[in-house]
């Protein structure tokens, strides 16, 4: 039984652990959806602004003085979006580790439920061991509330015996006193 729970204990610790790793991981994951969707916005904010720039080359005739404008809006989207590969490429690998812890912790669950269903089946044995010890516990209440009455009127009566006892020995000392070489002791009054 001891060695069960500790089993179950060192499972707890394992499915505890990964539970902690499980919920570090999808922090992390979503700090870097976070930094994805901000360089997002940032691509849409310059894309609204080569939109800006573009609709008047579509209009005027002038397209060439917007075109170094346009070509450093897309330098600078071409220079955020570069980041963005990394992070996509971790976010997919902490997604599949994710889904690996995932599946250890399915497994642990499934060990962690046989143990509980042998734990359940213990108790079972010992609630019925604790109800029979109930049931002699209440006969051993009612054997003594037959005893009590007894053990008083013992009592009773060894306290009178002992008051008699006390009554002869006292009349013993006294006869002792009266008998020619007796003894003194102090007994009688």
């Amino acid at each position: 039984m001891a060695q069960r729970w500790r089993l179950v204990q060192d499972e707890r610790g394992q499915a505890t652990f990964s539970v902690v790793v499980v919920i570090v991981a999808v922090a992390l994951a979503a700090v870097l959806v976070n930094r994805v969707a901000w360089t997002a916005d940032a691509i849409n904010t310059k894309a609204g602004n080569i939109a800006k720039t573009a609709a008047p080359i579509n209009v005027a005739t002038d397209a060439v003085l917007n075109l170094d404008r346009t070509n450093q809006l897309a330098g600078s989207i071409l220079n955020t979006a570069r980041p963005l590969e990394g992070k996509l490429a971790e976010i997919v690998r902490l997604a599949q580790s994710v889904d690996r812890l995932a599946i250890s912790i399915n497994g642990s669950a499934t060990d962690i439920d046989g143990t509980a269903r042998g734990i359940n089946a213990d108790a079972t044995t010992i609630i019925a061991t604790a109800r029979a010890i109930e049931r002699g516990v209440a006969q051993i209440n009612r054997n003594l509330d037959d005893t009590i009455p007894i053990v008083t009127d013992i009592r009773s009566d060894a306290g009178n015996i002992l008051a008699q006892a006390n009554n002869a020995h006292r009349q013993a000392a006294c006869i002792d006193q009266q008998v020619p070489g007796g003894t003194n002791d102090g007994h009688c009054r």
